[in-house]
């Protein structure tokens, strides 16, 4: 049961002396019986327990537990340093004889007095090693044997007279018998046999006080086995109860979330054609959802887009709503088989509960059962205190008595050698006669001393039998405790296995509902795929708009290039010898290259139904009809979605039916006057008085109109993109969708065009004096920029390097991911951090509102705890004692 070695050992790294041999005892549970075992440090391991153990009980039979807390050992825990000590002090604890073998009679006395059996040995820190046997667990286990001490309860055998040896005579050469020395003969041999009585009953006082203790001693070793058998059933009741109330609540959930989908399921395919056919002839029917004052839960009462309509009417199918294009023979098949697995799961779980209440008990029988056993432990402590006060004293008045007839013996003997030798001197022979009356003193003085002993030890006798009744009735009330809990634990058993099985078949249940969810979300997702069809339809229209402003500003830049080559070729170029066209440079004299880019025809915008696009008209009249006074503007305005690479270098289609209606809303560009002389020229020719008059560039709204106006029409459509776009991120968060405000931004774009047409002099006029402050302004905008872009790329790099999810280390300012892992306190999800070797990292119950599926946070404090006991405000998070753990204050980034 406990550690103690030959010689006090020096633990080394491992706790294991190499030279010292290791003292083991090991506790039958049934029997109370101790099983000494010496090992060798490098032989101490289970296996070898098991082995030395076999001849007391089959090593099959074997069952070991070690604590508290008792757990079945292992060779890396029994081979500490701290479990050998632990299990020396329960050594220490148990045999009270060695704890005061070398302690004088008065300090031994108080350590009797102030040793008590049964201690708690948690408080302690000591450990013990206990033996069960498999069989004894069985429903068929044998009945324990009857106790009985040695010697018995019956009387001690007494020596008689005849037992007794004739005394040598006390003067060797005179051994004639003499009525007087006959006489004093009878009288030693009485003292001889009174001593020996004496002797017996002073002998038998000390064997029945061993065997009444070493018996009181087993009955506490059942106690402890019994105590280690009812904390090991407490450790799987607390797991079971932990997992039954963790299974419940998830189960709960599951059932909560199953109902409302199962409702709502119904809601959505029941048909109210009252309601549709109303919306169908006011003609106000919705293209995104059902329109107010309609039941939104029917999917008949959702109609769907005209275009959609018509699509399903040219595929030979009629659809008039959402209701339409639900297979609802097939949906109502796999809603029935999923109400079915509901109510067996059901049915299952309150299985499973009732299994679990019958397996854990109540409150009230688990208290009568440990009345009990405190009820019989405290009868093994009274009784150890009785042998302890009672067979003590008793032991030592029989040691006492028997010294005092062994003293009468040495003087009866020593009466009788001087009388004989008084008779044979004749001047002695009458003082020979007065030795009678001193024997006959003597004998009086010690004629009660032979009943008061045969007294006592019939008292002990009986407080024998006492406690060999006592261990028998604690090796039966032993027997059917541990077959109590052996029915309780394979129940507990069989209940976590059912835990198990019907886990996977709430998982899978879980998997089958996700199919009726398609229905449940079917009108999020339609309004979901009218925004993306209208994204899309603007997505295509962009990426032709700008195909179309590149191909027409590549078609300006050939032109200017030719007049330039052209004006070479006319001008120094005539001057050029033939080996420069030839030789030099062949491609002098030819025109540049025609650029006609073989672009893919855009499919899918004739695949996508028309549902409308009544965003981008918005952005067409506020952006397309501005002049160059409000290109930048237009630029300016321009949504940071354009600087996404897949919108920039998305594929080129050619121009389709939709330009062409979206170009249909420009207003025409305000007509300059060619032959005015008063319009300023922004760029002239290098030669004015050239005879060819070969200006390159008139104005900017003689020459640049055609590419300005597509550049508008691409901005534009850019803009009418960005804008589904944001407008779908936007209804998809569950924000509010702002309002088109189209009339009035058509009125403010002609207000504002006005009034820019009346500016275009004053600014032109203003530009030729502006251009030579932008040449010296230049250099330092060039500057500026230089620094404004460092200063962007180490935001950049500092923003996307804060903002990256952490985990490998995890500090204040860092951003977590964390997840939920069970329930804790009062039902609430426990949430650790998403890690990397960096364990323990919880979520504050402070930073979580409801219960999400995980938290995005920034860490702004965490605090490092040590997990005290399990079950304890100290450990919520149910983590081994002395684990060090963290809990993180974060200010919530996002949550799903």
């Amino acid at each position: 049961m406990a550690a103690e070695c030959s010689q006090r050992p020096q633990h080394g790294g491992d706790g294991i002396d190499g030279n010292s041999i290791i003292r083991l005892r090991v506790l039958a549970a049934s029997t109370g019986t101790c099983y000494p075992i010496s090992l060798h440090p490098n032989e101490l391991s289970v296996a070898n327990i098991r082995r030395r153990l076999s001849t007391a009980l089959p090593i099959n039979d074997q069952i070991l537990l070690m604590g508290p807390p008792y757990k079945v050992p292992k060779d890396s825990t029994l081979r500490t340093k701290e479990t050998l000590l632990a299990l020396r002090l329960g050594d220490e604890e148990d045999t009270f004889e060695d704890s005061i073998s070398n302690k004088s009679s008065g300090d031994s006395s108080d350590q009797r007095q102030q040793y008590s059996i049964l201690g708690p040995t948690e408080r302690s820190g000591s450990k013990r090693l206990f033996l069960f046997s498999k069989r004894a667990l069985s429903e068929g286990a044998p009945e324990p044997p009857i106790c009985t001490l040695d010697p018995s309860p019956d009387p001690l055998t007494m020596p008689t007279l005849s037992d007794m040896p004739t005394p040598p005579p006390a003067v060797p050469s005179e051994s004639k018998a003499t009525p007087l020395r006959m006489a004093l003969e009878v009288y030693e041999r009485q003292f001889m046999l009174d001593m020996a009585k004496g002797r017996t009953y002073a002998d038998g006082a000390d064997l029945r006080l061993a065997a009444c203790r070493k018996c009181v001693s087993e009955q506490a070793v059942i106690a402890y086995a019994l105590r280690a058998a009812v904390s090991n059933l407490a450790d799987h009741r607390a797991g079971a109860s932990r997992e039954r109330s963790e299974f419940r609540s998830e189960f709960m959930d599951a059932e909560s979330s199953h109902y409302m989908l199962f409702k709502k399921f119904e809601a959505r395919l029941s048909w109210s054609g009252e309601s549709v056919e109303g919306e169908r002839e006011s003609g106000t029917q919705s293209t995104i959802g059902p329109t107010s004052g309609i039941k939104s839960d029917s999917l008949g009462n959702i109609p769907l887009h005209p275009s959609l309509v018509s699509a399903a009417r040219s595929a030979g199918r009629v659809m008039e709503s959402l209701l339409d294009a639900v297979p609802l023979e097939r949906e109502r098949a796999w809603a029935g088989k999923c109400q079915s697995a509901r109510e067996r799961l059901a049915t299952s779980f309150q299985e499973l509960d009732s299994a679990f209440a019958s397996a854990l008990g109540t409150s009230v029988s688990w208290n009568d059962e440990v009345q009990g056993d405190l009820n019989c432990e405290e009868a093994i402590k009274s009784l150890f205190a009785e042998v302890e006060e009672v067979g003590v004293r008793i032991r030592n008045a029989q040691a006492e008595r028997l010294a005092i007839l062994t003293s009468n013996h040495t003087k009866a003997t020593m009466i009788v050698s001087t009388a004989i030798k008084n008779e044979l001197d004749s001047e002695r022979s009458l003082a020979a006669n007065s030795a009678f009356p001193d024997l006959e003193v003597l004998a009086k003085s010690s004629s009660n001393i032979i009943p008061s002993m045969e007294s006592d030890d019939f008292i002990l006798a009986e407080l024998s039998k006492r406690v060999a009744d006592a261990k028998t009735e604690a090796m039966k009330r032993m027997r059917l405790r541990l077959r109590k809990i052996s029915i309780s634990q394979s129940a507990i058993a069989r209940a976590n296995s059912s835990v198990t099985v019907l886990r996977h078949a709430l998982m899978q249940h879980k998997t089958d509902m996700e199919h009726l969810e398609h229905v449940v979300q079917l009108p999020a997702s339609y309004r979901d795929f009218i925004a993306e069809i209208r994204r899309r339809r603007a997505y295509c229209v962009a990426f032709v708009s700008n195909a179309a402003a590149m191909l027409e500003q590549l078609n300006r830049m050939r032109a200017d290039e030719v007049k330039l080559r052209e004006k070479f070729l006319r001008g120094s170029g005539r001057h050029l010898m033939p080996a420069f066209f030839e030789i030099f440079a062949p491609t002098l004299a030819t025109s540049p290259p025609f650029f006609s880019p073989q672009l893919p025809d855009m499919v899918e915008l004739d695949s996508l139904p028309d549902v409308g696009d009544e965003f981008s008209r918005t952005s067409l009249f506020s952006f397309g009809n501005t002049g160059s006074g409000n290109e930048n503007a237009a630029a300016n305005s321009a949504s940071t979605l354009t600087d996404c690479p897949s919108m920039q270098h998305a594929p080129s289609s050619s121009k389709n039916d939709m330009e062409v209606e979206n170009a249909s809303d420009f207003p025409e560009e305000p007509k300059i006057n060619e032959n005015d002389d008063e319009a300023p020229h922004l760029i002239v020719s290098a030669d004015d008085n050239s005879a060819h008059g070969d200006v390159m560039m008139n104005t900017v709204y003689q020459e640049e109109s055609a590419a300005r106006m597509a550049e508008n029409r691409a901005n534009h459509a850019v803009l009418a993109y960005e804008n589904a776009t944001l407008r779908q991120a936007l209804e998809r968060a569950g924000g509010q969708l702002p309002p088109s405000y189209l009339e009035q931004k058509r009125i403010d774009t002609k207000q504002i065009l006005s009034e820019e047409s009346q500016k275009v002099s004053t600014l032109e006029a203003e530009l030729i004096a502006l251009k030579a402050e932008l040449q010296k302004s230049q250099k330092e905008a060039d500057e500026l920029k230089k620094i404004q872009s460092e200063y962007n790329m180490k935001s950049i790099t500092t923003t996307t390097r804060n903002d990256k999810i952490s985990h490998t280390s995890f500090n204040v300012g860092d951003v977590g991911l964390f997840m939920p892992t069970g329930r804790g306190k009062e039902g609430k999800r426990i949430y650790l951090a998403f890690h990397t070797s960096c364990p323990h990292r919880y979520l504050s119950y402070d930073s979580v509102e409801g219960a999400p599926d995980y938290v995005l946070g920034r860490i702004i404090y965490q605090e490092e705890r040590i997990a005290g006991v399990v079950g304890t405000d100290a450990n919520p998070y149910g983590l081994h004692a002395g684990t060090k753990f963290w809990v993180l204050t974060v200010e919530t980034l996002k949550k799903g």
